[in-house]
């Protein structure tokens, strides 16, 4: 390039300067990008919110249960089950329960009596309790107000019956899906000891992967009678979880995609009027030495310039918008995306006039009649 001839970075600044004039279109295509921008957020914004608190309700304690359980006591149901299906990958916790025993307070003959069973694993983060989430054999813990039927001033006191004898040693609450439980005594016990299982609880990380594990678990039991046992979980929220992610993935895809394809349409249309209006200054500009490519790129900077401040605020009013209406904000990546394919439109909407615009020829542009 000869020293008469102006750098590049001239035509950038050159660039920049024409968001100013003609500064009309410049507005509008920064109005575009950012009605599409919060139009996005407006409505797929919300809808993934919307999902999200479909899923969460879905994917609740009770929908992620299977509930393995013994209806006749035949199936021979070993302890051991709760140690091997808690190693398989997707479960939460499990937990194994043996039959209901009647149990009294070992100090008062005659005193009332309550509901006992043995439990098998660690406690879950579904039992409250006041004494941790390991129960040693002897060990108990006594549901809601049953310490005061069992006539224990400070909460704790020896229980037996004919079959079982044991230490209260504190209190438990138990919450969903294991609520059934705060009626009873749960008595600690081995998994390695020669009763049998009268239920198993085994909690999912995920609704979706509900069948999968339920599979797993079913083929990695330890027992006696497989025919006997029963297994029952909520295959209708597993597959209402996936009908709602992929349903809502497809409008949301559809949905952005017609506002991103009617934003390049409108920028695309704005530039042409732009590159319309600045013909002479464009054949000024391929006079003073500027390249086809070079004003391709004047063109696209404008563009670019324009996309990303529409964006930016578009972003910036959609993140607001969608907090006020739903109480939390999207996530990062949602709103780092909408942002950056708005600008990339506001780009694909600007080629073809950055095409013409190169195309121009600036003799007779300038040709003075």
């Amino acid at each position: 390039m000869n020293s008469g001839t102006p750098r590049p970075g001239y035509f950038v600044a050159d660039a920049l300067h024409r968001l100013r004039h003609p500064f009309i279109p410049t507005v509008v295509a920064m109005l575009v990008a950012f009605a599409g921008t919060t139009a996005i957020f407006a409505t797929t914004g919300l809808a993934v919110a919307s999902q999200q608190r479909t899923l969460e309700r879905i994917n609740s304690p009770q929908g992620r249960l299977i509930a393995v359980t013994d209806p006749q006591g035949s199936a021979g149901l070993s302890p051991e089950s709760v140690e091997v299906v808690s190693n398989i990958s997707g479960v939460e916790w499990a937990v194994g329960i043996g039959p209901a025993t009647d149990v009294s307070n070992a100090a008062i003959p005659g005193s009332a009596i309550v509901t006992a069973r043995r439990i098998y694993g660690e406690l879950p983060p579904a039992i409250e309790t006041s004494h941790g989430n390991q129960l040693l054999p002897g060990e108990a813990l006594a549901g809601p107000d049953l310490a005061k039927q069992l006539g224990f001033s400070q909460g704790v006191g020896a229980i037996e019956s004919r079959t079982l004898s044991a230490v209260v040693v504190g209190n438990f609450s138990a919450g969903a899906p294991l609520t059934r439980l705060n009626g009873e005594l749960l008595v600690g016990a081995s998994t390695s000891d020669s009763n049998r299982l009268l239920t198993l609880w085994v909690s999912v990380s995920d609704v979706a992967h509900l069948q999968t594990v339920t599979r797993a678990v079913t083929s990695a039991l330890v027992v006696e009678s497989p025919g006997a046992l029963r297994i029952d979980t909520s295959k209708d929220l597993a597959l209402l979880s996936s009908d709602v992610a992929a349903e809502l993935a497809t409008s949301a895809r559809l949905l952005v995609t017609a506002l991103l394809l009617a934003v390049a349409i409108l920028i695309g249309i704005l530039q042409f009027g732009r590159v319309s209006g600045m013909a002479k200054d464009i054949g000024r500009s391929r006079a003073l030495g500027a390249s086809r490519s070079t004003i391709v790129l004047q063109i696209l900077i404008n563009a670019g310039a324009c996309g990303i401040v529409g964006a930016g605020l578009g972003t910036l009013v959609g993140v607001i918008l969608d907090f006020a209406l739903t109480g939390q904000a999207p996530v990062a990546a949602f709103s780092l995306s909408v942002g950056i394919l708005m600008v990339l439109a506001a780009l694909a909407g600007s080629i073809a006039p950055a095409i013409r615009a190169a195309r121009l020829d600036p003799v007779r542009i300038l040709r003075v009649p």
